[in-house]
């Protein structure tokens, strides 16, 4: 019988599956203990793997951090992109948009990169690392919604501007009532509401 030799992976699939298992502990660290208990030797140790190791990859607290609110900001931008063009018309596609993003509301990755964004403004360093990735992300979602709205006739770049900071507000209170209390039935309620709210604000009553 022939015994086949392992596989050997390549350096960088071996990098690839490092840098994924850093990035998933350092999610599930911030969600659950946030930002100041997401410490390197806390993520460490939920990696199972050695510091070294993982500062090969992300040298300081702040590079991890960016790159934990930069594989956020990736998904989202795939999901929110195969939502719009599930729409055959500009409402549908902003009836997509809007309930793809409340979707995302429980996610740990949400959480986590939640707990970054407030961590930065006392934190020059990671304030640093992570405003790049948050004002490209920004532009995107601000590209696609005025798309939309240019398409449904409305073409007033600040409303579309203030729709999206209100829209920002209200994911990120959502994300914080669902860390601090996970009532599913008073979110879903709440889901509900903004989302009437939005469209009825938008296109009229239907």
């Amino acid at each position: 019988m022939t015994v086949q030799a392992p596989i050997r992976r390549s350096h960088a699939e071996r990098r690839a599956t490092t840098r994924a298992r850093v990035l998933a502990a350092a999610r599930d660290v911030l969600c659950a203990q946030g930002y100041s208990g997401a410490t390197m030797n806390v993520i460490r140790d939920a990696t199972g793997m050695s510091m070294g190791a993982i500062q090969h990859q992300f040298p300081t607290k702040a590079r991890l951090m960016a790159a934990v609110v930069e594989a956020f900001s990736i998904q989202q931008s795939h999901i929110y992109m195969a939502a719009i063009r599930r729409g055959a018309s500009p409402r549908e596609k902003l009836e997509n948009l809007i309930d793809t993003n409340l979707d995302l509301v429980g996610s740990p990755y949400a959480a986590a990169a939640l707990e970054v964004h407030l961590a930065r403004r006392n934190d020059p360093e990671l304030e640093m690392e992570v405003d790049p990735i948050a004002r490209r992300f920004d532009r995107r979602m601000f590209r696609w919604s005025r798309c939309i709205l240019r398409a449904a006739g409305i073409d007033n770049e600040d409303a579309t501007r203030s729709m999206q900071m209100l829209s920002n507000a209200v994911t990120c209170g959502l994300i914080v009532e669902y860390i601090r209390n996970p009532d599913a039935a008073a979110i879903e309620r709440t889901k509900r509401i903004w989302r009437a709210q939005m469209l009825a604000t938008i296109f009229g009553p239907e």
